[in-house]
């Protein structure tokens, strides 16, 4: 894994759980080495008991398909405890997470609140 470190965002400098930040490169791994290494993190932020700060370096350049990181990445998100923050260049992870709100606030209306 790439260096694990702590850092607080400036607009959170008085926050007393400062971000558990992890930081994976992704060029030319595979999408199971990401997620091998986002796991590993998401661990160590959990027993360290702070928020975690997932960095995705180069996501676009990932060796597999994007989407079957995502796909894993979604999987592994479901069981955490927590809220987790992703940031990365690309707009992959923006775009993924947009779409999954646009489906679970479909899904909150369901089918009987329609008219009809």
């Amino acid at each position: 894994m790439s260096h694990t470190r702590a850092r607080l965002r400036p607009d959170e400098s008085t926050c007393s759980q400062p971000e558990f930040q992890i930081r994976i490169a992704c060029e030319g791994k595979s999408a199971g080495e990401v997620i091998g290494e986002l796991r590993r993190g998401l661990a160590d932020a959990a027993a360290a008991g702070r928020p975690p700060l997932v960095v995705l370096e180069e996501l676009g350049r990932l060796q597999d398909s994007v989407v079957s990181f995502i796909k894993g990445l979604s999987r592994m998100l479901v069981d955490y405890p927590g809220p987790v923050t992703f940031w990365e260049s690309s707009g992959y992870t923006e775009a993924f997470l947009s779409v999954m709100e646009q489906r679970s606030a479909s899904r909150q209306v369901g089918p009987d609140s329609r008219g009809g």
